[in-house]
């Protein structure tokens, strides 16, 4: 029997500033990922005829996407993460996963850190902070 599961080989990531038309440019040397990881804030409605304390939600809060990868200084896509880093200005995200699903949202890049040493290739861990909605789309 073949198991549903999605292999993660394959996905891809892609940056783009922010415009009518948004031209993404490909992240390479992408490794990993977790993101999507907000949650809602909790509205005590508890009043003294409460027996016990009383919630509604708050606004979705979509949280963090962060995703390792090899470091390469020459790479379109890493060179456009360090300029939306830099400027802090907000730019387009899109993961597509082998399965053809594709994620878009708006984001801000809070930093790019770099890790090395002995016997290592140079790697990143970049944090970045949803802003809005994603949008997914039913892939083939």
């Amino acid at each position: 029997m073949t198991s549903p599961a999605i292999s993660a080989q394959g996905s891809k990531l892609e940056i783009a500033p922010l415009g009518a038309t948004p031209t993404y440019t490909r992240i390479k040397g992408f490794k990993s990922f977790t993101g999507f990881d907000g949650q809602s804030s909790e509205i005590d409605t508890t009043d003294l005829d409460s027996t016990s304390k009383e919630y509604l939600l708050g606004l979705r809060d979509n949280g963090n996407f962060n995703f390792d990868l090899n470091v390469n200084r020459t790479d379109p896509g890493q060179i456009l993460l360090e300029a939306a880093r830099a400027s802090s200005a907000m730019h387009l995200f899109k993961l597509t996963l082998p399965d053809g699903h594709v994620a878009t949202w708006n984001g801000l890049v809070k930093s790019t850190p770099l890790q090395g040493g002995v016997d290592a290739v140079l790697t990143g861990t970049v944090n970045t902070r949803i802003s809005g909605d994603v949008t997914w789309t039913e892939g083939p």
